[in-house]
């Protein structure tokens, strides 16, 4: 997966990259880690590194929380934004080259619209311990709202890569627990939940009708279809960070 453009262009999230790496060598954003919180190094932490130590798993939720709550307040000063956006570009990334995949000719799009999400959802965070996951969030619906308008429309489901996109841990609330709020709400029962995680971690139709009598043909419908609900419920706001059934 690498979700490259045909044509080599510089997409949002390059430029974006670039001028992180400007800010980074620079030296122009610096956090002081015993003032943010008490699992950073207790030190100056430049950005290149929080990047590193945001997109690893040790810190705990409430760190994570600290950092970004950090990043948010600072994103007026010189700097900062780039920074912010920098620091989260991994998780970026993932979902613009998930989408992407097989379909490079949308990269420079897709880039732009995951990157727009990100902003909005930046300028509007609040305090808390969901403020990662709604940046995530942000990110990631946008990304699927331009998708569903570039693939092609299927008579059942959908192939937009709609779990593939969602980025991994350490980002955000992670996908099992967005798939349990969609069982919580009644978007998905609870062997479709099931279906789909397999699915994310590797166990093809091809796999599953090998271990049942159900043919991989039926199995790749019914994932088709479960990711059509999860799609058309991001979209339309039925499962999310502020819905119903979401763990906050």
């Amino acid at each position: 997966m690498n979700g490259y453009p045909a044509r080599g262009e510089s997409t949002a999230l390059d430029l974006a990259g670039a001028a992180f790496a400007e800010v980074a060598e620079r030296g122009l954003c610096v956090l002081e880690g015993r003032d943010v919180h008490e699992e950073l190094p207790q030190r100056p932490v430049g950005i290149g590194e929080l990047q590193a130590l945001v997109s690893r798993a040790e810190l705990s939720a409430q760190a994570r929380a600290a950092v970004w709550r950090d990043l948010a307040r600072r994103q007026d000063e010189e700097g900062w934004l780039v920074a912010a956006v920098g620091v989260a570009l991994p998780m970026l990334r993932h979902i613009s080259a998930a989408l992407t995949e097989g379909r490079p000719g949308l990269r420079a799009d897709l880039d732009g619209e995951v990157l727009t999400g990100f902003l909005e959802a930046l300028r509007a965070s609040e305090s808390g311990l969901g403020v990662e996951h709604r940046l995530v969030w942000g990110a990631y619906r946008a990304g699927l709202a331009f998708a569903c308008t570039q693939f092609p429309r299927l008579p059942v489901g959908t192939c937009v890569p709609v779990t593939a996109a969602w980025p991994p841990q350490p980002w955000g609330a992670g996908l099992r627990r967005l798939l349990a709020q969609s069982v919580r709400v009644g978007v998905l029962s609870g062997a479709e939940a099931k279906l789909v995680a397999s699915a994310r971690e590797g166990v093809t139709p091809a796999v599953l009708s090998a271990a049942t009598v159900t043919p991989g043909e039926e199995w790749a419908l019914r994932l088709s279809v479960a990711h059509e609900r999860l799609l058309h419920a991001v979209l339309a706001g039925e499962v999310g960070p502020r819905q119903p059934g979401a763990s906050r």
